[in-house]
């Protein structure tokens, strides 16, 4: 059915859930699964050394995450590929899912209170959908 599923993961509430789902479907998946962690790097950085910093601490953060993530995928069986990637996370897990051909995002995304943030499904996810080459699962 799917050969690639992305699962981006960042450790909150609705990632965590995304992740709860795809283990739900995983005597169903037959194919590989790589855990992306989008990590942001600060727009104006002023020297070299504040991005190499910024860096530093999203990978040793985002290293642990994708670790306790990729654990509870290795008891079901499946040895995850994980990433760490730097920019906008919309930009980066779409650009992502095509380098990799993946056939499915797994997109956790959690409810905004704002009348207008009703009608979408969260910013991320609403540009994942619309721009992603291959199918999106939003799970909330």
């Amino acid at each position: 059915m799917y050969k690639k599923i992305l699962l981006p993961y960042d450790g909150s509430e609705s990632s965590k859930i995304a992740l709860e789902r795809l283990v739900e479907f995983l005597p169903i998946i037959k194919g590989e699964i790589i855990l992306l962690a989008v990590g942001r790097i600060p727009d104006y950085a002023e020297t070299v050394s504040e991005i190499e910093e910024a860096e530093d601490q999203a990978n040793r953060y985002y290293s642990k995450i994708l670790s306790e993530a990729a654990q509870i995928l290795q008891e079901k069986g499946v040895t995850p590929q994980t990433l760490i990637k730097y920019g906008r996370p919309g930009d980066v897990i779409i650009k992502t899912a095509e380098e990799l051909q993946a056939d499915l995002i797994v997109l956790g995304t959690k409810k905004h209170p704002t009348l207008l943030n009703k009608r979408t499904i969260g910013p991320i996810a609403d540009k994942v959908v619309e721009h992603a080459h291959c199918s999106v699962l939003v799970v909330r």
